[in-house]
């Protein structure tokens, strides 16, 4: 990939939330280089509106987001971040790039530009089909128990694990999956130079060295809220489906299977006692999105495609 455009993603994944139709408007008009060139350029903010008209949205929005691209746009944080992701080995990737997962697709115009990966590639494109496994950053050890086994089973043998690397189930889930010879694939909310949790960052490289690591955010990016919710669409485009073992009423696992049963992903839970609140979100999801109650590990088998249409 060409510095200039490398660069120009760098500084739109810093300046842009993921989902941000504005800025997305705004590179499918004038390219990704171009659209940069635009926002650090000296127009007034009065002739740059004028000169984009309104398809890109009213004028007191685009006034509004292209005021704050400049005012967060940082060349020199560009360069650091640059300079980090070279230094560690992590590579953008695009929708042309021969390892983009074609799950994404289904997205739509929230697709997201580009995906900073750490790892063996192939991993998200495989033939495999791809399951994720989410649930509380509070664990109970039954629900670790629960998360083992469902990833143990011969059900999996031909199945990418994917997750989002947070402390909890989705370490079981990564954990199980490295111990168990499957494919992983974690997905991050911040920058790949600097794992969150710290907690768990020996376990993303052990990732990466079989699997892939990957965020929509480049490097220098700390995670923060509405990244995390960002975050989680991906997981739920990646997968074919989607298990939620243990969540609270609201929880992030929550957001993920809701954005998987909008994609028309296939979701399951494994709800523990009425009386547990790490049960409350998974009954919820059954009650709510039609998730499928799994009554044993292999029931996770309902979820997956068939090997023949693990390509999809």
């Amino acid at each position: 990939m060409e510095t200039s455009i490398l660069t120009a993603h760098i500084a739109w994944g810093l300046c842009a939330d993921p989902g941000d139709t504005i800025a997305a408007g705004l590179i499918e008009r004038e390219g990704i280089v171009g659209a940069l060139a635009r926002v650090r350029s000296r127009e007034s903010l009065s002739s740059l509106v004028k000169f984009l008209g309104a398809e890109l949205g009213p004028e007191g929005t685009l006034r509004h987001h292209l005021n704050s691209y400049r005012l967060v746009d940082d060349p020199d944080r560009v360069e650091v971040s640059l300079k980090r992701q070279r230094l560690a080995g992590i590579e953008l990737i695009t929708a042309e790039h021969p390892h983009w997962p074609p799950g994404l697709a289904d997205l739509g115009p929230f697709a997201p530009r580009g995906l900073w990966m750490r790892g063996q590639q192939p991993s998200v494109t495989s033939q495999y089909s791809r399951l994720a496994i989410v649930g509380s950053r509070r664990a109970t050890s039954n629900g670790v128990a629960n998360t083992q086994a469902l990833v143990a089973g011969v059900w999996c043998d031909q199945s990418v694990i994917v997750s989002g690397g947070a402390l909890g189930i989705d370490t079981a889930a990564h954990r199980s999956a490295l111990d168990n010879q499957r494919g992983c694939v974690a997905v991050l909310a911040g920058g790949l130079d600097n794992p969150y949790p710290a907690e768990n960052t020996g376990l993303m490289a052990r990732i990466s060295a079989s699997g892939v690591v990957l965020s929509e955010s480049p490097c220098t990016t700390r995670p923060r809220g509405e990244l995390f919710l960002h975050r989680n669409r991906l997981i739920a485009a990646l997968s074919h489906g989607v298990v939620v073992v243990e969540a609270a009423f609201r929880s992030g696992a929550m957001n993920t299977a809701s954005h998987a049963a909008a994609l028309g992903r296939e979701v399951g839970v494994v709800p523990g006692r009425w009386s547990d609140a790490t049960s409350a979100g998974c009954f919820r999801i059954a009650r709510e999105r039609g998730a499928v109650i799994l009554s044993e590990p292999a029931d996770v088998a309902m979820l997956l495609p068939t090997p023949a249409g693990g390509s999809s």
